[in-house]
């Protein structure tokens, strides 16, 4: 059997209580917030992990990123349900909270969207110290992409991911001169020592503002996809070396 927190469970008899697990989501209309604005709670550190094109791992670097910093942390997924990476990534199922679906696994929360709509709705306020914004590309380029969107285009920390190919450098690339500004550039292969000479021409043109570092692939979750068993120690290892970039260095 699966041993809980105290705060999975406490989360869990909340949803029981306010009914959630029984009725599902509330009504669009009942769940809608504003979609203008969304103001993290105090003490709450928010980073976006954004991809710079689909299946490059944006939603595990995420859970890894989450998973490492050991405290009390949060993933949004801010992508329609079936695009989602988190599916049966939950050991615990906590309800739902308006538009989102909620679980958990140790102390990381996972918060995924239940229905399609055209903005991703404003998540929850969360006592988490650390909030991961699992998020693709588009909401740096759209500026019809609401909160989202405008949360990314200012947000101190902005770390963009994508795999160790010429496109994929090229799509970084890409994403940083959208973006404008400072950002940690994540690419997920070879150590860059390892790189081929071609990705290695392609890299040389990603902005000097973007902070580049390598992360590992993981051959079974490319075949597995995510799922509830613990995250492999190459990743977490990976992701605590990113997240000391992120708190050496905050942009």
């Amino acid at each position: 059997m699966t041993a809980h927190s105290v705060a999975v469970l406490r989360e869990a008899w909340r949803a029981i209580e306010a009914g959630e697990f029984a009725r599902g989501p509330r009504s669009a209309i009942a769940a809608r917030s504003d979609f203008a604005n969304w103001t993290p709670s105090q003490g709450e550190r928010v980073v976006a992990v954004v991809g710079c094109a689909g299946g490059v791992g944006a939603s595990t670097l995420a859970l890894a990123l989450a998973t490492a910093t050991g405290v009390p942390a949060r993933v949004v997924e801010c992508c329609p349900p079936l695009a989602s990476g988190f599916s049966a990534v939950a050991n615990a199922e906590l309800g739902t909270d308006g538009p989102w679906r909620r679980g958990s696994r140790g102390h990381v929360f996972l918060e995924r969207l239940t229905a399609t709509d055209a903005i991703v709705p404003v998540p929850a306020a969360s006592a988490v110290e650390w909030t991961f914004l699992d998020a693709a590309w588009t909401t740096v380029s759209d500026p019809g992409a609401g909160w989202l969107g405008s949360l990314v285009r200012t947000l101190d920390e902005v770390v963009m991911i994508t795999n160790a190919t010429v496109p994929g450098l090229r799509r970084l690339e890409s994403c940083a001169e959208l973006l404008g500004r400072d950002a940690l550039g994540v690419v997920v292969g070879p150590t860059a020592k390892r790189w081929p000479r071609p990705v290695k021409v392609a890299a040389a043109g990603i902005p000097a503002r973007v902070h580049m570092t390598d992360f590992p692939l993981d051959s079974r979750l490319q075949v597995t996809g995510l799922t509830p068993d613990p995250l492999p120690a190459p990743l977490l290892k990976a992701a605590q070396n990113v997240l000391a970039l992120l708190r050496k260095d905050p942009t």
